[in-house]
């Protein structure tokens, strides 16, 4: 077989696929131009839409199609975006998004609009999905499962609060001991003052004795920095552990003003891609 007939008998099959990729970006062109959001979603995965859209199974994926406009991604998701984050934040309006400065397709997803808000997870506006920080999500369950008064951080607080008591009280011993070191010095004056020995024989011991307990109010008082410091840290920590169980009750109460749990708030934005998509047949 020469190769004329290698490259005939090889053209319909070159000229197949090549149809199927323009036909894909037609479809995918007219989608966008139309503002047929469903459709777009439908050509980026096929396999994803008809078994969570069409309920019906589907074997054959489409993301070698979908890869010829991996270069213009950043691009779809800029057109695709408004209309998302509308609609999530009509259905979740607690919630606040922010584009991800490297990655245009991201958004970084926030509960409240108050200071120091944390971040619940990350929205891939292309798939619809929310990869959720775990450790914020189980904390809201299970301050959710607690009793009324109690926070996670209650028995850590009683820890700090604890060490602060001791720390304070040591601190507000200075003055005793400055006034007993001052009575301490002026009777060691008085000793090495009396030459003729008014305390007798034992003027030496007395001294010594006087001159031990000194030392150690002096080498108590050179801890008050050292303590001033960890009282400072501690007294950080405690802020701290107190605003993260607000910030906390903050959250929880913003979620339980729409969804009686947690889980069922967390099921419900998994669920966006579904209730988002669906909602355009209603309209």
């Amino acid at each position: 077989m020469t190769n004329q007939d290698t490259q005939t008998v090889l053209q319909p099959e070159l000229i197949n696929h090549l149809d199927h990729k323009i036909l894909y970006l037609g479809q995918l062109q007219t989608a966008i131009s139309t503002n047929q959001v469903p459709l777009v979603y439908e050509l980026l995965d096929s396999k994803k839409y008809n078994e969570q859209i069409r309920q019906r199974a589907h074997d054959d994926s489409n993301q070698e199609l979908a890869s010829l406009v991996a270069d213009i991604q950043q691009d779809i998701a800029h057109f695709l975006a408004p209309e998302l984050l509308a609609y999530l934040t009509a259905n979740f309006d607690f919630l606040r998004f922010e584009q991800d400065d490297e990655n245009p397709i991201l958004y970084r997803v926030y509960l409240g609009d108050w200071w120091h808000h944390r971040q619940l997870g990350v929205l891939n506006v292309l798939t619809i999905t929310i990869d959720y920080d775990q450790k914020v999500v189980t904390e809201l369950t299970q301050t959710a499962q607690l009793a009324n008064g109690d926070s996670l951080n209650a028995a850590h607080i009683q820890e700090v609060n604890q060490i602060i008591m001791g720390l304070e009280a040591f601190l507000a011993d200075d003055i005793k001991r400055r006034l007993e070191l001052q009575v301490l010095e002026d009777q060691i004056n008085a000793l090495q003052a009396n030459k003729s020995g008014l305390f007798g024989r034992n003027d030496k011991a007395t001294r010594e004795s006087l001159e031990k307990k000194r030392e150690l109010l002096l080498a108590t008082q050179k801890r008050v920095p050292e303590v001033e410091k960890k009282l400072a840290v501690q007294q950080e920590e405690l802020l701290t552990l107190e605003k993260e169980d607000a910030l906390r009750q903050l959250e929880l109460q913003a979620i339980l003003s729409q969804f009686e749990t947690v889980p069922a708030f967390t099921t419900a934005l998994a669920n966006s891609y579904v209730a988002y998509l669906t909602q355009f047949s209603k309209d």
